[in-house]
């Protein structure tokens, strides 16, 4: 018996080691191996310099501006990759400390967290070939420029490599409450729809990440060796592109779309965006280009074209590129598509129903309309800042179906015609708009800048954060069924952002939990007639009306 028992321990241990070198083994075959050095790897030598209040690396440097970072990139592939690295080290490390933070807030157990990183290395392992070698060599560039912060997490490049597609990743989960409660929106105005006819465009990046996002946005002039140079509003680190404008005058910006799990990995979408930007000089080499690109997840592209003189919408899924042309002298693009057949798919309708893609796309083709004639970047600025529903009715600061929830991780706006590219300095969109010439970067314009929203001036930003706040203790404190403490929360969120439906809603949770059911029913009633965001919060509070009804 003690042999038997003996043998089975051993066949039990060769099992688990040889288990585990074949996990290892596969680990090593699914992670990215960067590509070679390059001849000239002559930056590496170099120093940051302080000169002129800039910090300068080889043809590259770092500085302020009105309160936003800005990075001149120049040269080799690798060359502005180590730059980056350099001179963005500390960005790069607290913008990885705090969204692994973020990870770690949704997913608390270590195990999970390794399951869930051994799945994306998985799920990514073809990524590499996807990826054009040049923006592989300024990722290598980067991560060679910037110590690693996160060994115990494995490769670095992998990680880098990977974290390009973190945009693709999570709009693969657009369904998720986490990704669709947010909701990007932009919009491209010309002709007589503006004034001088000059070609405008405005968008708010609503991807809700870490505060770090939003916080230490970057705009960034990419002046490669071989391609037209750029400007993007970026983060550290980032070698790829969400909203930008080239010299030739074409913009990019885009939205997450309704999306599935794609069978396999192909090109995140900020890496083809970057090869629009330093490719194509009009509309027809952007589709060409765009046609050609396989993607993994579903995006619409808001393009603009000083050559065309117009803008246009492609929405983009992994096995269709449909063009939605103007119908008029502006376009606007939210989160739903409105191309045969894709505006029929039953996971676009469900959205429609249930997220605020619809609304938000309303309100900007209201403003836009009411606007005609008079569309500059001012008012583009204006209404990315809008905080009304469709109808010009206000219903608290925060709400998920206006154009400016306060949650944008950043916001631009552009003139194709003069060539003006316009960054919001934090928070949000709040801050003043920073004017940057695509073709004179050096250049400050500070008579060009956008000043900040008069609601940053006030307090009523301040009480607006206060409230989200108290609603957020407000929830806590039912979860330790405290009602007398979430009441009163809900009560404080009210005084600070008042008419807002999820204040409404807190106090009749906390009336239930007290059982004044009567006071609660009220509760969930106002709540209703405030315009939930969300169909599925709707529903949630007419059961919760009738339960506190039906307990009278």
């Amino acid at each position: 018996m003690k042999r038997w028992l003996t043998r089975i321990l051993i066949g039990a241990v060769v099992l688990a080691v040889g288990g585990w070198f074949l996990g290892q083994g596969l680990m090593r075959s699914w992670t990215a191996k960067p590509p070679p050095l390059p001849t000239d790897v002559s930056i590496m030598q170099l120093k940051p310099e302080l000169r002129g209040g800039k910090t300068w690396l080889g043809q590259s440097w770092l500085a302020h501006r009105e309160g936003l970072l800005v990075l001149r990139l120049k040269g080799t592939p690798f060359a502005m990759g180590y730059a980056s690295g350099v001179l963005l080290t500390d960005q790069m490390h607290t913008l990885e400390n705090e969204f692994l933070d973020m990870i770690h807030g949704y997913v608390p157990q270590d195990w999970k967290i390794k399951l869930l990183q051994s799945y994306v290395i998985f799920r990514n392992r073809k990524l590499s070939a996807y990826v054009p070698e040049a923006y592989r060599a300024q990722i290598y560039g980067t991560i060679l420029g910037c110590p690693d912060g996160h060994p115990e997490l494995g490769d670095y490049y992998n990680r880098l490599l990977n974290y390009h597609a973190a945009h693709d990743i999570s709009y693969m989960m657009i369904d998720n409450p986490l990704i669709s409660k947010a909701g990007c929106t932009a919009f491209g105005a010309w002709g007589d729809a503006t004034a001088g006819g000059h070609l405008i465009t405005g968008r708010n990046f609503d991807w809700e990440a870490a505060d770090v996002f939003s916080r230490d946005r970057v705009v960034i002039l990419c002046e490669p060796d071989d391609g037209i140079p750029f400007i993007s509003l970026a983060w550290a680190g980032m070698a790829g592109v969400v909203s930008g404008m080239n010299r030739a005058g074409l913009s990019v910006t885009i939205n997450g779309a309704p999306s599935s799990l794609p069978g396999e990995t192909a090109t995140p979408v900020a890496m083809v965006a970057r090869d629009v930007l330093q490719k194509a000089h009009n509309l027809d080499e952007t589709l060409k280009l765009l046609r050609e690109a396989k993607v993994f997840v579903s995006t619409l592209w808001l393009i603009g074209s000083r050559a065309d003189g117009k803008f246009l919408v492609v929405e983009k899924t992994p096995d269709v590129t449909n063009v939605r042309p103007p119908d008029g002298d502006f376009i606007v693009s939210a989160n739903h598509f409105q191309t045969d057949p894709l505006k029929d798919d039953q996971r676009n309708l469900r959205y429609l129903e249930e997220a605020t893609s619809r609304p938000r796309f309303e309100r900007l083709t209201e403003l836009l309309t009411n606007a005609s004639g008079k569309i500059s970047p001012t008012l583009a600025a204006e209404f990315l800042r809008d905080r009304k529903l469709p109808g010009g009715k206000f219903a608290g600061n925060g709400h998920r179906a206006t154009l400016n929830a306060l949650i944008a991780t950043h916001a631009t706006v552009m003139d194709l015609t003069d060539g003006i590219f316009w960054a919001a300095a934090p928070p949000h969109q709040l801050g003043r708009f920073v004017a940057f010439d695509v073709n004179d970067f050096d250049h400050e314009l500070p008579e060009r800048g956008i000043a900040a929203d008069a609601m940053l001036a006030s307090s009523e930003y301040e009480q607006a954060e206060q409230a989200r706040r108290c609603l957020h203790e407000g929830w806590q404190a039912l979860k330790k069924k405290e009602g007398p403490v979430a009441l009163a929360s809900a009560e404080r969120a009210e005084t600070l952002n008042p008419g807002f439906y999820q204040n409404a809603a807190l106090r009749g949770r906390a009336l239930r939990a007290l059982g004044r059911n009567d006071e609660a029913a009220a509760a969930f009633q106002t709540a209703l007639n405030e315009h939930p965001s969300f169909r599925s919060e709707q529903q949630e509070f007419e059961v919760l009306l009738k339960q506190a009804q039906g307990a009278k």
